[in-house]
């Protein structure tokens, strides 16, 4: 059974922003779309921008240093096709976000 890790309350993230944390050793940033949450990794591969820094609309969150987006759901990069970001599965429990990194 996939196990998650508890990271923080919903509440602490605002609506179409992220917020970065580490989790088990990584650096993932988790984002707010109109009170839907998803993970990614925070960091963007194109020039290592914080992407829980950056704005997330329609599924695609946006690196706030060159405007690099990247698809929350597949992490395919719609900038350049050669980019990719990992995803994590999320789920929300009593106002809590909780996130799954032991798999993939």
């Amino acid at each position: 059974m996939a196990e998650y890790t508890t990271v923080t309350k919903t509440s602490a993230i605002r609506e179409g922003r992220g917020k970065s944390f580490t989790v088990n050793g990584r650096r993932i940033a988790i984002l707010n779309e109109n009170g839907k949450f998803c993970a990614v990794d925070n960091t963007c591969p194109h020039a290592m921008g914080s992407l829980g820094r950056g704005r997330i609309r329609n599924g695609i969150i946006v690196c706030p240093v060159h405007g690099y987006a990247y698809n929350t759901k597949t992490g395919e990069c719609q900038t350049d096709p050669r980019l990719q970001i990992r995803t994590y599965p999320v789920i929300v429990e009593d106002d809590e976000i909780r996130i799954q990194t032991d798999s993939q």
